[in-house]
């Protein structure tokens, strides 16, 4: 008998959340209560589209719906790192039945997005390596890059930190700098919106939404955020998110008063050698200054795809022009 196969929205948390956990590409940022925590602070409704093959969830993809600029477009949200593919593992299979199998789920979830939405874009986690089906079906597909970490003996981890960021942390712990956790949302805003003060473009997120979502993830308890301050004051907030086996780097702040002190880097250092999340991910390598940072920790540099698709060639044309007119 040949396979059905199904495409509708799953209402059901529970079921959803299960998935999410045992998924290929699933992290906490596709649960159904970071999904909501994203929608109430950004807008939009939650859209999670699961693929049943024979009745059984196989696929899925989660996001944003919203109407902007006229076009009905389902989306990874503003400071959500990943809500891309996710793929059931496919047991007792080969590795070419299992690319056949999560392949033909992917055909059946791309046909229902090009019917409903005008625009989808989605971010993958990293352990979404093969993004051919959506390459095959006309879509672009954007590499990017982050910075991950296995975690576990600190001395190993301390082996691994290069040179500069060394002296940096013990700079900082010299300085006496103390890292505390906190709570306060307003204080993230401020450590945020001094870091841009100077660019003539400002944040990339705006700080209003970037204050309400940390806000939104602290009062959850899907996120914690840190401090670190020398008795003249903060000179960095971070916010990290606890997923499944990873920890996050979620947002930051940082005066650059206090770059030269390297406060900052005794707290990231001081996070994820006392966590007990078995890996580290710094959520993004992707520009020069940030990667340079970042690079400092002796992480692995790891590769992850964006895709964008349209229902047409003629609303991709329009988009592209819409965006052009604003920039």
């Amino acid at each position: 008998m040949a396979d059905t196969f199904e495409i509708r929205l799953v209402a059901d948390d529970t079921a959803w959340d299960a998935f999410v956990r045992q998924a290929v590409g699933g992290t906490v940022f596709s649960t159904s209560a970071w999904l909501r925590c994203a929608a109430a602070a950004t807008g939009g409704q939650v859209n999670r589209l699961g693929c049943y093959r024979n009745g059984h969830l196989v696929a899925g993809i989660s996001g944003l719906a919203r109407r902007r600029m006229g076009l009905y477009r389902l989306e990874t949200p503003e400071l959500t790192p990943y809500t891309g593919l996710l793929l059931a593992p496919v047991a007792g299979k080969g590795p070419a039945k299992a690319e056949a199998a999560q392949h033909r789920a992917c055909t059946h979830l791309l046909e229902y997005l090009a019917k409903h939405y005008d625009r989808v874009f989605l971010v993958h986690a990293p352990t979404i390596a093969d993004v051919r089906p959506f390459t095959w079906q006309g879509w672009d597909a954007h590499l990017r890059y982050t910075y991950r970490l296995p975690l576990g003996d600190s001395n190993a981890l301390w082996e691994r930190v290069e040179r500069r960021t060394r002296t940096a942390i013990r700079k900082a712990e010299k300085l006496a700098y103390q890292q505390r956790p906190t709570r306060d949302a307003a204080l993230f805003r401020r450590q945020y919106e001094a870091i841009y003060a100077n660019q003539a473009d400002g944040p990339p997120v705006a700080a209003a939404l970037a204050e309400r979502f940390v806000a939104a993830a602290l009062e959850a308890s899907l996120a914690q955020a840190y401090e670190i301050a020398s008795p003249d004051g903060p000179a960095a907030v971070v916010v990290f998110v606890e997923g499944f086996d990873t920890t996050y780097a979620w947002a930051a702040g940082a005066d650059p008063a206090y770059n030269h002190t390297g406060a900052i880097s005794l707290l990231y250092w001081q996070y994820y050698t006392t966590t007990s999340h078995q890996y580290f991910d710094f959520v993004g390598a992707n520009m020069p200054s940030i990667a340079f940072f970042k690079r400092g920790f002796g992480c692995d540099l790891v590769p992850y795809y964006a895709v964008e698709g349209y229902k047409s060639g003629w609303v991709k044309r329009a988009f592209g022009l819409r965006q052009a007119l604003r920039g």
